[in-house]
């Protein structure tokens, strides 16, 4: 059986089960979801039950497993979060590295909250479980096509949503997802992108495509409101969940994206095959290395 320890927002949500539902196929073996963080997590809702992929997973029953066996992954997850403030604030490193995400998949867990991809390998352990942000789409390369369809939205779109929906399908629509929230504004390693390169992004789309409309996605739509200047005609898409903004963003035609998980997945899962995404040449302020969740069809710009 595959144990997924889910955490985050629905981008990470989708980066995490991806992994893990390609390992169920890898394996052939169910896939059990543990929400458990999210009944003193507020900040973020547990959304994949929206989404076609749920349709494949279970949520996961204590009793699916041991007590020993329950206590060991507490104490092994425990053990790696310790492990990584360690190398952080000793080594002065973002990276745990391979040969720890190695050690320990041999004993069936798959943890990794490196920002850099390390090829699994193959266990023959009973009980295999994930953590981590595993933000890569090497990550399950091997069952894309199927994967990025299942991480469609599942769920009846509202009469707002789908007016929406057939406006922006219907344009040559630019999806410019924008993060803005205290937790992005107030990080020294994820503020990246200030309205500048928004601006620069939608000159060169604008370049590069004809009678491009722009539609504003952002976790606080009305900071982006107050703050940005945009000398284009915009539309703001407020007022939905976060899997109908999702919905709704991978339904643009074209991308200029934030260093966000919930961005790339909209850009990503866009249908369009002349699609031209913009992306931040940096994604964190602190890596050693460029990230590898960056992937082939990206545009980056200078940030």
């Amino acid at each position: 059986m595959i144990i997924l320890k889910i955490i985050g927002g629905l981008g990470n949500q989708m980066f995490q089960i991806a992994f893990a539902r390609s390992l169920s196929l890898k394996y052939n073996e169910k896939l059990y979801i543990d929400t458990s963080v999210y009944k003193n997590y507020k900040i973020r809702n547990y959304s994949i039950t929206n989404l076609i992929i749920s349709d494949y997973v279970e949520l996961f029953d204590k009793k699916v497993i041991s007590f020993y066996e329950r206590k060991k992954l507490e104490f092994t997850q425990k053990s790696y979060h310790i492990l990584q403030r360690l190398f952080r604030e000793l080594r002065k490193s973002d990276v745990i590295g391979k040969k720890v995400f190695n050690f320990l998949m041999k004993k069936g867990l798959y943890y990794n909250f490196d920002s850099y991809y390390y090829p699994p390998l193959t266990t023959d352990k009973k009980i295999k479980c994930v953590y981590g942000y595993f933000q890569s789409e090497k990550y399950f390369s091997d069952y894309c096509t199927q994967i990025k369809r299942e991480l469609k939205v599942k769920t009846e779109p509202s009469k707002n949503e789908q007016v929406l929906i057939n406006e922006i399908s219907n344009c040559n629509s630019v999806g410019i997802s924008i993060r803005t929230g205290d937790d992005y504004l107030n990080s020294k390693e994820l503020n990246v992108c200030s309205e500048n390169y928004f601006i620069k992004g939608m000159d060169l789309i604008s370049s590069m495509q004809k009678d491009v409309i722009f539609y504003i996605f952002s976790d606080d739509i009305n900071r982006v409101k107050n703050r940005f200047k945009f000398k284009y005609n915009v539309n703001f898409i407020e007022g939905f969940k976060d899997y109908e903004s999702l919905r709704l963003l991978y339904n643009c035609k074209h991308f200029i994206i934030s260093n966000s998980s919930f961005s790339w997945w909209g850009a990503y899962l866009s249908e369009n095959p002349t699609k031209i995404i913009i992306a931040p040449n940096r994604w964190y302020n602190n890596s050693s290395k460029r990230p590898d969740i960056y992937f082939d069809k990206m545009l980056l710009l200078d940030v």
